[in-house]
């Protein structure tokens, strides 16, 4: 006999554990080998429950698979740039949802299908859904003047997660770090840049920019060239920036991290984890808190970096002489202490 804290499930929490068994039934033992009493038997319930709320073993299973997908949301990026944004996003998703894909599509081609009416293709559909491309990351990148939301269609904004979709079900694996990265560099970040360029067509006379757009210039220029190098060593700028700060402050915590990068801890987690998985750094318990060290091979991975940022400032700054980047230093460094409320 079940439990009393089992019997008394209902409702929401009842449901809940129920298509989490069923998931778990489908992983172990797949769809063939699926069934409402196996389901039962693994939820500690009866048949009768499972009958009250779906019809069939098919309906069930996509109910199954539907709050498997929806309960495991993908993580927004938020690195400060569009393509590091985009590059994060694709690969958390191409991780995330690899497995998924496989699962559906052995259910898909073992009968699915079979009482619901549709084509495999059209069930796989029903369970994969569309997950387009967060909102947000388009709205940080036009706030920044990366791009123009008012001249980009739905479709070419949703066509990164498209081409990462069809490549996961052809391979049903996560996709390497260069496809992700050609999507991104070769097929978007060019058409949409084409965009922005349009916008300055028939125009009378340049523009005078403003102090804003004059630092996003320089941010620009600067980040490009640690670009350049960071992708000879098969790493993001914000993994090559991770791995420098690490360098020279090795034990650090992930907040401080988050700090550094101006972004959020759930991003670092996820960026730290990409670089663990290649061993470029490692996380240890130390007086009961975590904390981040470069190893050997990311510190050669990023032998280099230091002097690659100062030429990236000498190119920018290039056109003033000593008195003038010495007045342009205590202008910004003053700036900064008011931003920072003079720390």
């Amino acid at each position: 006999m079940a439990p009393e804290t089992v019997r008394r499930r209902q409702g929401e929490q009842l449901e809940s554990a129920l298509l989490a068994a069923a998931w778990d039934e489908l992983v172990e033992g797949g769809y063939a080998r699926l069934t409402m009493e196996s389901v039962a038997v693994r939820a500690r319930t009866s048949e009768a429950v499972l009958y009250r709320r779906w019809a069939n073993k098919d309906e069930l299973v996509l109910a199954a698979m539907r709050r498997h997908r929806d309960d495991r949301p993908i993580a927004v990026p938020d690195t400060g740039s569009l393509r590091g944004d985009l590059l994060a996003y694709l690969t958390s998703a191409s991780e995330a949802l690899a497995g998924f894909f496989a699962i559906a599509a052995a259910a898909a081609i073992s009968g699915l299908s079979a009482s619901t009416g549709a084509s495999p293709g059209q069930v796989r559909d029903r369970i994969i859904g569309d997950r387009p491309l967060s909102r947000d990351i388009y709205e940080r990148a036009h706030a920044r003047g990366e791009i123009d939301l008012t001249r980009l269609s739905g479709a070419v904004l949703e066509m990164p997660f498209q081409l990462v979709r069809h490549d996961l079900l052809l391979t049903l694996a996560p996709l390497r770090p260069a496809r992700i990265r050609s999507i991104v560099d070769e097929l978007f970040l060019p058409l949409v840049q084409l965009e922005v360029k349009d916008l300055t067509q028939g125009r009378s006379g340049p523009p005078r920019p403003a102090s804003g757009d004059l630092f996003r210039s320089i941010r620009w220029v600067q980040r490009k060239r640690i670009e350049e190098w960071s992708r000879t060593r098969d790493l993001t700028f914000e993994q090559a920036m991770v791995l420098g700060y690490l360098e020279r402050r090795p034990g650090v915590i992930q907040r401080d991290v988050a700090e550094m990068s101006y972004t959020t801890p759930a991003n670092v987690s996820l960026l730290l984890k990409g670089l663990e998985r290649r061993g470029l750094v490692e996380r240890r318990t130390e007086g009961g808190r975590k904390r981040v060290y470069v190893t050997p091979a990311g510190i050669d991975l990023v032998t280099g970096l230091d002097a690659v940022l100062a030429e990236a400032d000498e190119m920018v700054f290039a056109p003033l002489g000593r008195d003038e980047r010495a007045g342009l230093e205590a202008l910004v460094g003053k700036i900064n202490a008011h931003l920072t409320g003079g720390s």
